[in-house]
This record gives structure tokens, sequence and C-alpha cells, in this order.
């Protein structure tokens, strides 16, 4: 979404002020979000002072990033809005959906750049332990099963503990370089879901 009217010298005139928030949300909430979002737009339409909104949507492989610009005609506008009842209801349900800090920015007048947002605030939140720990079994026990089958007739003269070296060396290497990586893509929305 974009605003009707773009950025031009003339806005650099005025008492104009612009409000960055920038936050990320599950794959899950994505759709959710958008219609939050659909419906919040026109509570700032009606606002008095609101100039306009653009809205910035990313998919990343953590979740979805939005980047949140609106502009008003003053300072006071903005604030305005910021203390409004309205804003505080609309946004309630749309911050249950952040799974990272927000990061927010103002600027005023001729000073329309904002700081380069280089990522977001913080990481998202780890996997929950129980999810991490089914992860580990998913990718640990059916590949630990196969290699005891496979190699036994390799490790069975061995020693036992020196078998199990022989082991474990495969098992780390292949869970930590391709294994848990790929299952960590593939579930990701249930590993961020909370």
């Amino acid at each position: 979404m974009t605003s009707e009217t773009p950025l031009t010298a003339e806005h650099l005139a005025t008492d104009s002020t612009s409000y960055l928030v920038s936050f990320r949300v599950s794959h899950e909430n994505d759709g959710q979000l958008s219609e939050h979002l659909s419906r919040l737009i026109p509570k700032l339409e009606a606002t008095l002072g609101f100039e306009s909104i653009d809205i910035i949507r990313r998919k990343g492989g953590q979740g979805v990033d939005f980047y949140l610009v609106t502009r008003f005609e003053s300072v006071k506008a903005l604030d305005t809005w910021k203390k409004s009842r309205e804003r505080i209801e609309a946004l309630a349900p749309i911050e249950e959906m952040y799974i990272t800090d927000i990061s927010r920015e103002h600027t005023s007048g001729s000073n329309i750049w904002f700081e380069p947002v280089t990522r977001l605030p913080s990481q998202p939140l780890p996997p929950l332990l129980w999810k991490h720990w089914v992860l580990s079994i998913l990718a640990v026990y059916p590949l630990l099963i196969l290699l005891i089958n496979t190699l036994r007739p390799i490790i069975s003269p061995l020693h036992e503990a020196i078998g199990l070296l022989v082991v474990v060396t495969i098992l780390t290497g292949l869970t930590t370089t391709f294994i848990v990586p790929c299952l960590s893509r593939k579930l990701m929305p249930w590993l961020s879901r909370r």
C-alpha cells in the first residue's frame, strides 16, 4: 500500500512529520496482520492531520518483516494519534503477533530520512524448549538407528567405545551440516509458533 501523494520538495518546507515502525511476525500471522492493517488504515485516514501511510512487507526465513511509514502534517497531529483510544484499540491485536521488539523512529520537517534499518531490533525468540527437543529427536534417532545397523559389520570387531566414536562422529557431522538445518527450515512455521 502506498500513499497517493509522493514526497516532493514542498514536503521539506512544511512542518510535516514521519513515523517509522518496524517489526516481524511469524509466517502464520502474515495474512491476519494484513487484515488488521487494512482495518487500521481507515481509522488513520479519519484522523485529523494524517497525510499518508506506506507499508513495506518483506518475507524472510524467520518471519515476515513489516515497515510502516506514516506521515502527519505536524508533530502535534502525530502525538494526538499516538495517544488516541482508536490507535490503542486498533493496535492491541496487532501487537500480540510480534515475534520481535518493535523499532520506532520519528523525523520531522526537512529531515525526512531515517537511519538505515540494518536489522530488526532483536532476534526472534528461540523455539520453545520442548519443540527444540522434538526437533533434536527427529534429527538424531532415525539416523542413529540407520548408522548402527549399517555400520555394525565395521564397528562390531572394534572396542565398544571406538565403535561408538565412529557412529557419533558420522552422526554429528550429518545432523549439524545437513539434517538439523533442513528440518529447521521445513519446520520453521511450527518452531516459531507460540
